[in-house]
Parts: structure tokens; sequence; C-alpha cells
């Protein structure tokens, strides 16, 4: 639903008819970014003071609670949790529990894609580092379908903007 709207309104429109979900944030004493129809809301929560989640949940039925009265939905299926700690505090930590948001469950996730970085729990970009490689490497070995087809400056010049593409 959002990006049907978002399609009619075109971006700046868009970004102006939610500009009122950054206040509900605001006022619910949580951190938003907001991208196009992505929205991440955050909260940094010490370990003696894990109630402050339920801040987080609450600013999210808010959200969800405008998006509605404003004929917009958001997409459980596309809502993801994770909790970023560092590697040692991971390891004694259970992360299997879950946290209801706008009447879905979620379960922690290990890892989140936000505008094509894929951060893991420890942001140490191991996990997106991997999945770049992959796609060079399928990227790479397709070309050697073509490669004998191609010039040795057009294969250059393909090969260079399959890596650039996918660094940027």
């Amino acid at each position: 639903m959002m990006m049907m709207m978002m399609m009619m309104l075109g971006p700046l429109l868009f970004s102006l008819y939610v500009a009122p979900v950054s206040d509900i944030a605001a006022a619910d004493h949580v951190s938003i970014q907001q991208y196009a129809d992505d929205i991440q809301t955050y909260i940094a929560i010490q370990p003696q003071c894990l109630d402050i989640l339920s801040q987080l949940i609450n600013c999210t039925d808010d959200i969800t609670n405008w998006f509605l009265q404003n004929g917009l939905l958001l997409n459980p299926s596309k809502t993801e949790a994770v909790v970023y700690r560092t590697a040692s505090k991971l390891r004694s930590a259970d992360t299997a529990g879950s946290v209801k948001v706008g009447g879905t469950s979620l379960h922690f996730s290990d890892t989140v894609k936000l505008l094509g970085v894929v951060l893991d729990q420890v942001l140490s970009m191991e996990r997106h580092v991997s999945i770049v490689l992959s796609s060079f490497n399928f990227h790479i070995r397709a070309l050697r379908h073509i490669r004998p087809r191609l010039a040795l400056d057009a294969a250059k010049s393909v090969v260079v903007s399959i890596v650039v593409a996918r660094l940027d």
C-alpha cells in the first residue's frame, strides 16, 4: 500500500505526507531514520534497563495507528527486529526471544538489510562482504560465457562496471 501511495504522490510529496511519523517517534523518545518508504526506529538499551524496549513497542504501535488513520499500512512481513551487541555480549545473551510489534510477533533477526547493506548483530560487516563477493563471483563467472566475443577493452569495462556497481 505504501509503495502504491508513493508512486501516486511522488517521492517528495510522499515524504511530506509521512513527515509526522518523526514527530510521533520524538514524542515517544525514540530515534528514527526514514528513507522513501523505509522507516527504522531504534533505541539504545542498557543491559540493566530492558524495560525501555516497551518504549520502542509503544512508538511502533503509535506509528501503526497513524498509518491506519491516514490510509497506509505497515507491512509486517518486512518488519524486523535486531539487537546489536558486542561479540562477547552476544555469546552470553539469549536472542531466541521475540517482541510483539503492531500485533505481530517478531523474532530477533541475526541480520537486517538496510538500504542494501547487510548488518549483523555485532556490526562486523562480514556477512555483507560475503554477499557482495558472492555477487561479484556470480557475475564474473557469467561473463566467462561471453568473454570470447568481447574485445579486451569491452571486457574490462564490463568487469569494472560489475565491481563498481556492487561496491557503490
